[in-house]
């Protein structure tokens, strides 16, 4: 189920939203005033996923509204659907983080279709396993002891997505996390049967590679290089980009330090 929030003055917008949804599994709730949207987010923070906002609301700013619910709920996705056609509103709408700007009056099924696209995102992320810090340390630690067990070389790596606009804000709203943990699948293709892959925040990944060895490096790295580059392509992505580091176990570092926060470092200074 997907939780959406109409802003708008006028209520007809509202009703065409339902009919258009009609038959989608979505709850929708409405709202024409600043106070009131801010109330229902107040109120719905945790279950509301998306609003759709018209930012001409009269005497108020739009723009502002879609500021301070975001400061409430920072994982909303947010679509813009009005009549304001200059580049102006276009730039704010980047600015404020708005996932999609609908020009009115809009064509009822053009605008499903692009609802049923953000929806599809919204249901993704929502289905996509959570890993805890500790979840990834102990699978790792684990990893580590059966190589020394074993004597077998290790690779661990680290892949980290980020927006090319600004690298040192993480993922937070729904549809950025969908695309980037969809990567998971194609990841995961690429393993051997006791290789692991390991979500990493709403940004990354880890990854295990048993008995593999210093040389090899190279040839890992593009590999999930070219894994990376031609998911975002087929996605028609260009927003993000992303860092890929690996480091060996035991020739690179001993298998007591913590080859995570290495690689975060590494990954961090690259990016800058």
């Amino acid at each position: 189920m997907t939780n959406i929030m109409v802003i708008d003055i006028n209520a007809t917008t509202v009703y065409r939203i339902r009919k258009i949804l009609d038959g989608i599994p979505v709850e929708i709730v409405s709202a024409t005033t600043m106070y009131e949207a801010i109330n229902r987010v107040g109120n719905l923070q945790s279950v509301l996923d998306l609003i759709i906002i018209d930012v001409n609301l009269g005497s108020e700013d739009g723009y502002d509204l879609i500021t301070k619910l975001k400061e409430i709920n920072p994982n909303l996705m947010v679509i813009i659907s009005t009549s304001l056609n200059t580049r102006k509103s276009f730039v704010r709408a980047i600015r404020v983080g708005a996932n999609d700007y609908i020009l009115k009056p809009f064509d009822d099924e053009y605008m499903k279709q692009k609802l049923l696209t953000h929806i599809k995102f919204i249901d993704s992320a929502k289905t996509l396993p959570a890993t805890s810090q500790k979840q990834i340390d102990t699978s790792i630690y684990k990893s580590i002891k059966k190589a020394v067990r074993e004597n077998h070389e290790l690779l661990i790596g680290l892949i980290l997505v980020y927006n090319k606009k600004n690298p040192a804000q993480p993922a937070n709203n729904v549809r950025d996390i969908a695309i980037i943990k969809g990567l998971y699948k194609d990841l995961e293709e690429s393993l051997n049967i006791e290789d692991e892959v390991i979500s990493y925040s709403n940004n990354g990944f880890v990854i295990v590679l048993h008995k593999k060895s210093i040389h090899m490096k190279t040839e890992v790295v593009a590999l999930y290089k070219g894994i990376c580059e031609s998911y975002f392509i087929n996605k028609n992505v260009d927003e993000f980009g992303f860092d890929i580091e690996f480091i060996n176990l035991p020739n690179e570092i001993d298998p007591r330090q913590n080859a995570l926060s290495i690689l975060a470092g590494r990954i961090e200074k690259n990016i800058g």
